[in-house]
């Protein structure tokens, strides 16, 4: 005899809720319409579209067998759903006479990702099951990245890799206030791996030194030298597919911080960031061929290295790329 698992209990938990909600979608669509976006025609047709599927996926998480696709399927449907409700918060849409504040929004979307977290944890498709898939032809790169902008204009990437191709290492990428992109690397075989990435006006081969623990760096090279201090920040305390990186993570990831985690390098090759921790800077400063820098502050120009950009707020990232 088969035993009852958490996972089923909160499943049939789950396939219960997303029927009621898919139901009341036809017996009172009225009160959806007025936050579908109105770039959609006939707003009735798409909150009945959206009951049938929220119907549909929720008898199959109550089924085992179809669990794993309810999964699936259940955390794109709220991903492309809560474009109606960014719809309502972005143009302070009102909800039976009612309209929210910014609190409001900022919980309803944190329940989002929750949501979307427990249902890929209950049909098992967010942790790796072994290797992932193409694992052994992977470039993967794993350490810190931080980043900041500073009162000149300078903005500053750090990579700061303990495992990699070419060991432990680190880099720095610089957008100069005039736009100028410059990499700074140990090696000439590492910027020569960078730069068939990512674009850059100058390359500039010095040792790049950096010290440090869980909660500051220090770097230093010929031409400048950097000090970085972070808060605790949060982790995110699952592993993730590359397909859950590169769909619901890269739609999150744009929402809330303006990156990406997957892309297309310049040379064509596929690259996942997949992110183990985030942390905001609450101290940095730096000595740009010997002249101080200034105050640190938000990324406020796109640098242009590659597909993806540092979070506009300054950060520092526990992350692994993974590069094909």
């Amino acid at each position: 005899m088969t035993s009852v698992t958490i996972r089923d209990i909160v499943a049939v938990a789950l396939g219960l809720a997303f029927i009621n909600v898919g139901v009341d979608h036809f017996v009172n669509p009225i009160w959806y319409e007025p936050i579908v976006p109105s770039i959609l025609p006939n707003a009735e047709f798409w909150v009945l579209a959206s009951g049938f599927f929220e119907i549909l996926f929720g008898l199959c998480f109550i089924i085992p067998q179809t669990r794993a696709w309810a999964s699936v399927g259940g955390v794109w449907l709220l991903v492309i759903l809560y474009w109606a409700n960014f719809n309502m918060w972005y143009n302070d849409i009102p909800l039976s006479g009612k309209t929210y504040d910014d609190f409001w929004h900022i919980v309803r979307l944190t329940i989002q990702i929750l949501l979307i977290v427990l249902i890929t944890w209950t049909g098992q498709v967010t942790p790796f099951k072994g290797k992932e898939k193409l694992h052994d032809s992977l470039d993967i790169f794993s350490g810190r990245i931080t980043s900041s902008g500073f009162e000149t204009g300078d903005r500053i990437v750090v990579g700061a890799w303990k495992t990699s191709l070419f060991g432990e290492f680190a880099d720095i990428m610089w957008a100069k206030p005039d736009g100028t992109r410059v990499l700074i690397a140990p090696t000439r075989d590492i910027a020569d791996y960078v730069t068939d990435m990512y674009s850059f006006d100058e390359v500039i081969i010095e040792d790049v030194k950096t010290v440090g623990n869980e909660r500051e760096l220090k770097v230093s090279c010929q031409t400048m030298d950097i000090e970085f201090t972070w808060n605790k920040g949060f982790p995110i305390p699952f592993k993730r597919s590359l397909l859950f990186i590169a769909t619901v993570e890269l739609f999150f990831a744009k929402l809330i911080f303006s990156t990406r985690t997957y892309g297309v390098t310049k040379n064509n090759r596929k690259e996942w960031y997949a992110i183990d921790r985030v942390s905001h800077i609450t101290s940095a400063n730096a000595l740009i061929s010997g002249k101080d820098a200034g105050e640190f502050r938000p990324m406020d120009k796109p640098c242009r290295f590659g597909f993806s950009e540092a979070p506009k707020k300054p950060s520092s990232c526990i992350v692994r790329t993974h590069i094909l």
